[in-house]
């Protein structure tokens, strides 16, 4: 039994798999990649937007709106058409990210996040979970 051309044929299967693998790789990189600047940039946009400076709710909103364009349009890799949507409240902020990239089985990146305006101390006053039994503060 002869066994030339076996590891010829064997490479000839192996090379293309672990190719195309590694395609996916950067590919999945790159994805993960961007959900993480999305998210990130959504909580460096709300931290700033919900910062009590004196502005409107209509200037918060078109401030956050554009930082998070201006910053999104320098970071993302992969997301080719990135969608903002911003929803301003006296009690929240809610942030919406979407985009679409290419070549993956995943067609866009989600991320939506909600920022609360609250003060905490007057919260954590309010509901007196840090007293004992007895009533006096932790």
């Amino acid at each position: 039994m002869k066994k030339k051309g076996r590891y010829v044929l064997e490479a000839a299967m192996l090379i293309p798999g672990i190719n195309i693998l590694l395609v996916y790789l950067v590919f999945f990189s790159f994805y993960a990649h961007d959900y993480a600047v999305c998210t990130q940039t959504a909580v460096e946009s709300a931290v700033k937007g919900l910062y009590p400076d004196g502005a409107t709710d209509k200037q918060r909103k078109e401030n956050v709106e554009q930082d998070l364009r201006q910053k999104l349009s320098e970071r993302l890799l992969w997301v080719q058409e990135e969608e903002v949507s911003i929803e301003l409240n006296p009690v929240r902020l809610k942030i919406q990210i979407s985009g679409k990239g290419s070549f993956l089985p995943v067609e866009d990146v989600l991320v939506e996040r909600e920022f609360y305006r609250i003060q905490p101390c007057k919260t954590i006053r309010r509901c007196r979970w840090m007293e004992d039994k007895d009533g006096d503060t932790i």
